[in-house]
């Protein structure tokens, strides 16, 4: 039987599982958060490990089993944890496969290559602000004018998100706790009941509901800042799924 090893909680990753499960594929897929491990229970032949792996660790278990390939499905901002399960990868001979997103570009959007970017847009401007970049990187948008007033904050419903905002002195009434992807309806009312002036967020792909956020963001006559992925190379997961039909 064919055995992949998937590293990823993203849409990508959870995908992938379901897709080898059906097609009697076995693998091992790896999830740095508890949170992500809740939605890729009971797959046949998909064993779920919730842990981090660094590189070192990454080379024992490749070395410790028969894998066939590994897909490096994490977040497309994850730059380093992807650069140690390429580097794991070809240091034990193993193929690797990195999956990329087809991204949903959209002309109303303003682009930015850096997160300082935005927060100079930022604090060029006044009003509030619905950032939905995700808890990893609260701690920068501390250096947002007027932050714990004008940022309301929406992460994922973990302790340690929550926690992470309200140490770095966003306001609790600010914080918003909620797993997405939302809809085009949803954000106008958020947006809608702040008053929001600017939404901030990561390029992503549909399955993000990227196209939601710029929507209403159109509807609302906010701005949308975006900070842009990086280019990278690789195969989208229609790709990969092709070659491994082509395999079994």
């Amino acid at each position: 039987m064919m055995h992949v090893c998937i590293f990823g909680g993203t849409t990508e990753g959870r995908l992938l599982a379901v897709f080898l499960s059906e097609f009697n594929v076995k693998a091992d897929l790896y999830i740095a958060t508890e949170y992500g491990e809740q939605f890729v229970k009971d797959l046949n032949n998909v064993n779920v490990h919730q842990k981090r792996l660094d590189k070192q660790r990454m080379i024992e278990l490749f070395e410790k089993n028969r894998f066939d390939c590994v897909a490096d499905a994490t977040h497309p901002f994850a730059k380093i944890v992807s650069q140690n399960v390429k580097e794991a990868a070809e240091h034990c001979n193993l193929k690797y496969y990195r999956i990329v997103r087809e991204t949903d570009k959209n002309e109303y959007p303003m682009y930015f290559d850096h997160i300082e970017d935005i927060i100079s847009h930022l604090n060029n401007d006044e009003g509030s602000i619905l950032l939905t970049t995700g808890s990893k990187d609260l701690d920068k948008f501390i250096a947002v004018n007027n932050y714990k007033e004008r940022i309301f904050v929406r992460i994922l419903p973990m302790e340690s998100s929550l926690k992470k905002a309200v140490e770095l002195g966003y306001s609790n009434k600010n914080i918003i706790c909620m797993q997405g992807p939302f809809s085009e309806e949803l954000n106008i009312a958020m947006m809608n009941s702040i008053g929001a002036k600017f939404m901030v967020t990561k390029e992503s792909a549909a399955s993000g509901g990227f196209e939601e956020k710029v929507n209403a963001c159109i509807k609302t006559n906010a701005k949308c800042l975006v900070l842009k992925m990086a280019e990278e190379e690789g195969i989208t997961l229609k790709d990969f799924k092709q070659i491994i039909r082509g395999k079994i």
